[in-house]
Formats: C-alpha cells, structure tokens, sequence
C-alpha cells in the first residue's frame, strides 16, 4: 500500500461522498493486493489509477456539491407564477420599468456600436497589430514646435538599410481626394475623385493582406504599373478582366503614357484612417542630397513580432543626431513610432492624411452608455425600495413560515429577469429599427449591427450581466433586512437609510442630466460661434468648378487658352459677376505646404517654419474680398502665346502674404515687408528672388477650427496650378438659373467633360460637420437620459401621492390649499435638483474646458451653461409629476378619511 501514489488517495477522497469513501478505498485496495500477485506490481498500479479515475463522473462527483429535486422546478415555476402576478397588479409600474430599462438597453447598445466601430478603425490588416507610423517632432530649445505624420524622403532606405529587425518599410506621397486623378481608357474620359498613393513597391508587403489580383512584391515595380481598388476597377473595366489592361495618362512632358493595372486592391473599409482609389509608382523627383531638406513622405514600417517600437525608436534617434551635422534641416528634430491602430483616435499631427476621430469623445460616449444604463436601474431600485410597506408583509410572512433568505432574493431576481426580458424584448424592436438610420445620427457608415470590436462588447456584457444581478437583488436585500415581527405589527423601523439611498441615486441621474444637457448646449454654441464668425473673407454666392484640365496632357497654352475662353464665356451671363482661378478654395486643403520655403536672405539658417503656398490669379483676392493690409494685388497677366519659363518674367516673381507669414519672416509691420526681396523656393530645387509686394489679413482658410498657417500667394499665371474655378454670381441671380447658365458655358468650352460644381458656401460648411454629429449623438442620448430620469420622478411621484394620500387629506381638512399642497409634494424634487446642479457645476466646468481646448477660436464658458439645464431640469421634471401632484391635491378628503 505504501507503493502507492499519495495523489491517487487525495483524488478518491476528493471526488467520492464522505459516506462512502472508506468502503470504495477498501475495496480497490483489495483489488490491488490481489492483482500485484497474479499480474504484477506494476500493472497493478496501473490498473489502480485507471479505477480512482473511473469514478470522475458527474453522477459521483457533483453528488457532494449540489442537490438537486424535481421540486426545485416547481419552486422556480411557481416564482415565475407569483412574478407575473406582481407585475400584472402594478401595470403602471411594470410599463414605467419596461420602458425605461428599453431605451436605456437600446441608448446603450447603439452608443457601444459607436465606440466599437471608432476603436476597430486599421485592424483589417492580416499583421495590423506589427504596422507603425514613423512620425516627426521638431523642437527649438528643446521644445516641442511641430509634429507631423510626415517624414524625410530618405527615411526609407536609411530603415531599409540599417534595421534589420524591419520587417518591411514603405514612403508614399498622397494626393488630396478632392483632386481628380485624370487619365482615359477606350477613348472615355475619367476625372475621378478619391485620391491617389504614389509609393514605392514594399506598400503591399507592410500592408499584408489588400492585394487581392497581383503580387505584392511586382506590382509596383516598373514606373508603368498602377493598381486600383475593387470599386474602381468595376467602374472603369466593368465586367471585364481588369488585370493587364492599359489606361492613358498625362505626364510631366506634356504628352500621355500608358499605364498597365498590375492589380486590384480591397475597397479601403469607412474604418481606415486613409483612402485611395489609385496606387501607383513614386517616381524620383529629388535628387540625391535633398532627400534630408524636406518631410513630405508617410513612412510605415512593419516590425517583426518580438520587436519593441522604442528600440528602434532610439536607434532612429541616434542616427539623425549623427545625420544633423551634415544636413541642418535635421537639427532639432525627433522621430518616434506610432502604432497603425492609435492613429485614428490618437494622432492629430500636421500632414494627416484625413480628419481624425476623438479618443476623449469616444471615452464621453462609453461613459454616457453607462449613464444612461445607470439611470435606468437607478428608476427600477427606485421604484421597488419605495413600495417596499405593499412588499414587506408578504415577505415577512413567507419568512415567519419557513421561507429561506436565498429562496426570497431569487424571487426578487426573478422578477427582475421578467420585467428585463420585457426590456429586451422592446429594446430588440427598436434596435432593428433605429439601426439601419444610425449613420445620420453619428456620421458613421453603419447600417447592420457589427460586432468590431469583440472586447467592447464583452465588457459591455459584463457590465449588464453584473449590474442587473446586484440590481435585481437590492430590493430584495433591503426588505430581508426589516424584522418580520415588527413588520407585521406595522413597524417598518427606521426607514431614513432607505429615503437617503433614493435621494443619492435621483441626484446621481439628476446630475447625469445635468452635464449631458450644458454639454449640449455648449457645442452648440460653440458651432453656432465658428459659423458665424467673421472668416475675413465673403462665401457667398460662390460657385466652385473643378478644372478638367489641371492634369491633362493638354499643353499650357492649350489650358490657359480654354481657361480664358471659359471666363469670357462665363462673363456674358447676367448672372455672373466676377471669375477667378485658383490651387485651392476656401475650405480645401492647401497641398504646397512645406518647411524652409521662404527666406529673408539665402544664406539665412535652416527654417522650420511650415508655409502654405497658393496659386492664384489677380481676380482672386478682391473675388474673395480679402483685405489688402499694405500693398497692392498682383498685376494682370499678359496673353500667353507660347511657353515660357514663370521665372523669366518678372511679374511671376512677386509674392502676397499673409499677416503670419511676415511674422514668421521677422518683419514688424506689414509696411515694413512691402517691396522686401525674399527667397522662396517655388518649382525649383533652389531657392529664387521674390518681390513683397502685399500683405493679406489672416483669414482661416481650411476651416475656422485650425490654427491659421503662415501662407504665400503666388501668381498661376502659367497656369500652374489651376485646380479651381470660382464663379461669384449676382445677389439678385436664382441659383437654378445661374448654375444652367454656366453648364451651357461650360459644354460650349468642354463638350466632352464632366460638369461638376459645388457652392462655395455650403462646402465650406462642411468642415463643421464631425462637431454637428457630435452636437447631434449628444442631443439625442442626453434627451433620453432626461427622458428616463422623468420616467423616474412619474413613478415617484405617481407612488409618493398615493403613500401619502391620507396625509394630503387630513391637511385639507386642517385647511391647506391645493397650491400649498403641490409645493409639498413638489419642493423635494426641488431641493434634489438644487443639489444637483451644485454637484455637477464643477464638472460641467471641466468638460466644457476640456473639449473647448481643441479649438483656437472658442467661446468662453457661459454662466448660462448652468443655469438652462436646472431650468429645463426644472421644468420637465414639473411637467412630469404635475399631473399626478394636482389630482392627489385636488381629490376629496372624505373619500380618504370616511373609514378612519
């Protein structure tokens, strides 16, 4: 028996019933002497082992830690039973319940939908989590100036080189998406928008898994190549095989090349932090020695799994501090590694490639999903704890005649699950409603319930699964705590604790409501101030055209004759006033935007100042009605007969600038920089001469919400750079009538190209639209939390005033009046909201501060922000007991007080 494992007895003694334990030992232990002399020891042993686990079976080892009847079936059932009959004799409580529980289950899920979509953004990528962005920090001082999702263009290779620890790095320039990518294909003219990548031929070896036609390492090889999205792909091709075909583009020589579609890309999903539907071969166009004076190349590389990012971080560093002595453009300045998966909600950096979400907004609005669940319960523990005098007499008689604590809390679970399984119920209708229209309330495209991110939603199960066990079972913990002797003789105790408890939880929604109800108010006021704000510049009446042929393969007198045309065209309109051509419009990005472009004198140190660099016609700054600080506008230009260079005329080598641009330059005044020579580094790869000749009042040109960049007007007379046309029309004009004007202008001078226009006005506007879907999800879920905390202080009330019926009668006949007797019932609420909004001031201080830091143009924090939402708190929270505080005033005394 000693030969025996000590383990094999601890694991009969484990798993067999106490009362049976000697007796199944004895009998083994037998069978093993007798086996170890007719078979031997060692398969005796054996044979032993295979026994003591034969008896893990659930019959024998769930036998000593649960009991279980058919009897607890019924008990189960007949809860069930005396749940319905609970609820079906309270119906006004039961729907009160219901549909609060519904809309907070139904906010709830459709705000974690939101942050499950926000937080998924980038991870579609088969090695996502292996994918960083290398970006740049500049500093002077030791301060940090700028920082940019853009790097060098010799990044690439110096990672390619010097890191083998990478797996695989890539450079890519884009071009912006409201700039069409022009080229034909069977003699059909495209001018597509969406944007294109111009990269070297590792893009699709650091993005694993968008090539679905093509090799990644071949696609992009030869300078012929280009790959296209899927949806592009269809578009021009349609049901033909798009691989191998041959489309014709423009050049820089001013003729066409052909390009061969190498392959076709995935569709960029809405949750990508880039788009494109073109990706072609970044051809040079630096040369060697320049490829450390400029950042204007995205870098990504895609580190191998057991890589730490700092480490190469660091090594980075080293290098570039080494590097600085060589090239001044890289003193002072840092790169670091930005995961692919933080950039959406994290990185808001100059140079990024499209607008970025909010990790604080996305943070809010998980919180509010928890407020508004919380306010829910908060109505349910409410309304059950308050009618707990109906419920403690039955309680206390189920427990004088044997019932036990455990069995009444899971009947009070189970009749929280009933009214739940209503809720869910209700909630699932209107979720299957709401969800198909979701995206107009958030701005995401999302029509079908996605399950983006698994954690989110586990987590949110875990929140509800938690929250309602300890929901359900309070009001039962609550009366089990009362004496049943006592109770039965109408003596509930002190009951204080239990009017303290409500009272904290009506303030916890009221302050919910509170700062959901000023965050509203402050966006809008916010959004109403960046409308309305003086933009230095007039809007209105403006019709944008995109130029069809900025990048063609026409020559420049060819544009430039077609450009002219066009206006003069345009001119004999009654309905147009004035025409201009521009690289950009107010509310574009400005894609010329460089550092060290612009010099006092050329030998002056290295420049880290970013300037913005405009094309634009003598028409453009008193179209827009810029104000001309000192100097003058540029001079017309004079008829172009054939090319020449823009450098060998000397009204091409004049510039406007705008107020931070001089300041950046070091001029006091704008007198004083009027008729200045600077160096500016225009098409050229040095830098040239240019004459001041006006300075411009700053103005926001790519939105009001961004701080406004030092900027250059430069003259696009060669045509450069004429991406835009602007039509400003006459006040008195009708926009139909006016925009038919201009298509017939347009056909007569491009019959064959598409006519796409756009009013000024209402495309700049677009730039407030993420803080409009904002203002909207706040809106609408701080409506339903007031809407549930309403539902609340009905119900209260709705069971105050028929508590204290009998009260309210024996003060009316004492004398009271029915105005007095609904300042009783109504001055708690008051106080409750009074504290309230002490409580939540603070707060709504901070996250008014807080959210209104994002924007160099902003308001001041209002009192007012306080004072309307107790006013609206007010006066809802009055609409929503005053029904039922006036019929309980006004109801006869006698038919109260006659069995007294």
């Amino acid at each position: 028996m000693k030969s025996l494992p000590a383990w094999s007895e601890r694991l009969l003694r484990a798993i067999c019933p106490d009362e049976l334990y000697e007796q199944i030992e004895g009998d083994l232990i037998e069978i093993y002497n007798y086996e170890v002399k007719t078979i031997g020891k060692r398969k005796a042993k054996l044979r032993f082992i295979l026994a003591c686990f034969r008896f893990v079976r659930p019959g024998i080892f769930l036998r000593n830690k649960f009991s279980w009847n058919i009897n607890s079936i019924d008990i189960i059932f007949n809860y069930f039973k005396i749940a319905c009959r609970h609820l079906m004799n309270s119906k006004t409580f039961l729907l009160i319940n219901v549909t609060g529980l519904a809309v907070g289950i139904t906010a709830s899920f459709l705000i974690i939908q939101y942050v499950s979509f926000e937080m998924s953004y980038d991870r579609f990528y088969t090695n996502s989590e292996n994918i960083y962005r290398v970006g740049l920090e500049r500093y002077k001082n030791n301060e940090l100036q700028t920082s940019s999702a853009t790097n060098f263009a010799g990044l690439k290779e110096l990672i390619h080189e010097n890191f083998p620890e990478v797996d695989a790095v890539t450079g890519f320039y884009k071009t912006p998406a409201n700039t069409g990518v022009f080229f034909r294909y069977n003699g059909k003219i495209f001018n597509e928008l969406g944007g294109e990548l111009k990269t070297d031929s590792t893009f699709f070896k650091v993005f694993v898994g968008m090539l679905l036609k093509g090799h990644a390492a071949a696609a992009l090889r030869e300078r012929h190549c280009m790959v296209v999205s899927e949806s592009m792909a269809k578009k021009i091709f349609g049901d033909e095989e798009p691989m191998g075909q041959h489309i014709q583009m423009p050049n820089d020589d001013g003729g066409e090349s052909e390009r061969v579609i190498t392959g076709i890309f995935k569709d960029f999903p809405p949750n990508s932090h880039m788009h494109a539907n073109f990706v072609m071969p970044l051809e040079p166009f630096i040369k060697d020695g320049d490829e450390w004076s400029q950042a204007f190349l995205h870098t990504y590389v895609s580190l191998k799994e057991d890589d730490h990012p700092a480490m190469v971080t660091n090594r980075l560093n080293q290098f570039y501090q080494e590097m600085a002595v060589k090239y001044p453009e890289m003193k002072e300045t840092k790169s670091f590694l930005q995961p692919l998966t933080s950039i959406h909600l994290s990185s808001h950096m100059g140079d990024e490639l499209e607008v970025n979400g909010s990790k604080d907004l996305v943070y809010i609005a998980a919180a509010i999903a928890f407020i508004i669940l919380i306010i829910a319960w908060i109505n349910y523990i409410n309304l059950e704890t308050a009618r707990f005098a109906i419920r403690a007499r039955e309680v206390s008689v189920r427990r004088i005649i044997g019932s036990a604590k455990s069995d009444l809390a899971l009947q009070f679970l189970i009749e929280y699950f009933c009214v739940l399984a209503l809720a869910i119920a209700l909630a699932t209708s209107l979720i299957t409603f709401i969800v198909p229209r979701f995206s107009y309330l958030t701005g995401i495209p999302i029509d079908s319930i996605q399950w983006s991110q698994p954690s989110i939603w586990l987590i949110a199960f875990a929140v509800v699964v938690v929250g309602s066990i300890l929901v359900g079972i309070y009001p039962a913990i609550f009366l089990l705590r009362l004496n049943p002797v006592a109770t039965l003789k109408g003596k509930f105790g002190n009951t204080s604790n239990g009017r303290t408890i409500r009272k904290t939880l009506i303030i916890t929604q009221f302050s919910a409501s509170l700062i959901l109800i000023a965050c509203v108010l402050v966006m809008r006021s916010q959004l109403d101030f960046m409308q309305t704000i003086d933009k230095k510049f007039n809007v209105d009446h403006v019709v944008t055209l995109r130029n069809p042929t900025a990048y063609s393969s026409e020559a420049v007198v060819e544009k430039h004759a077609a450009y002219r045309t066009l206006e003069n065209k345009l001119m004999e309109n009654a309905s147009v006033q004035m025409v201009t051509s521009s690289s950009a419009i107010p509310g574009t990005e400005i894609g010329f935007t460089y550092v060290n472009l612009l010099k006092r004198n050329v030998h002056d140190p290295y420049n880290p100042t970013r300037f913005k660099t405009l094309f634009v016609d003598d028409n453009y700054i008193p179209f827009y009605g810029f104000k001309l600080l000192a100097g003058r506008n540029f001079d017309p230009p004079r008829p172009v007969q054939k090319w020449i260079n823009p450098w060998d005329d000397e009204n091409w080598l004049t510039l406007i600038l705008n107020e931070s641009a001089i300041h950046a330059l070091g001029f006091n005044s704008p007198e004083e920089a009027v008729d200045k020579i600077v160096e500016f580094k225009n098409f050229e790869d040095h830098f040239q001469k240019h004459r001041i000749i006006g300075v411009v009042e700053d103005y926001h040109h790519e939105a009001v919400k961004k701080e406004i960049f030092p900027m250059i007007f430069s003259p696009n007379y060669g045509s450069f750079q004429q991406v835009y046309y602007s039509i400003r029309l006459n006040s008195a004009s009708s926009r139909g009538q006016a925009v038919d004007d201009i298509r017939k202008s347009w056909t007569a001078v491009f019959p064959n190209k598409p006519f796409e226009y756009s009013f000024l006005d209402e495309y700049y506007d677009q730039q407030f639209k993420s803080e409009r879907y904002t203002k909207r999800i706040f809106f609408v879920f701080a409506g339903i939390a007031v809407f549930i905390g309403c539902l609340g202080i009905l119900g209260m009330t709705l069971f105050e005033a028929s508590a204290r019926q009998k009260e309210i009668s024996i003060r009316k006949v004492l004398g009271a009046s029915v105005a007095s007797l609904i300042g009783l019932l109504s001055v708690d609420n008051v106080r409750l909201i009074l504290l309230s909004a002490i409580i939540a001031a603070p707060l709504i201080y901070c996250i008014a501060q807080k959210w209104l830091s994002n924007y160099p143009m902003r308001i001041d924090v209002s009192p007012m922000f306080f004072v309307i939402p107790v006013g609206i708190l007010l006066l809802l929270v009055a609409f929503a007991s005053s029904f039922q505080t006036i019929n309980a005033a006004s109801t006869n005394p006698i038919d109260h007080l006659k069995n007294e």
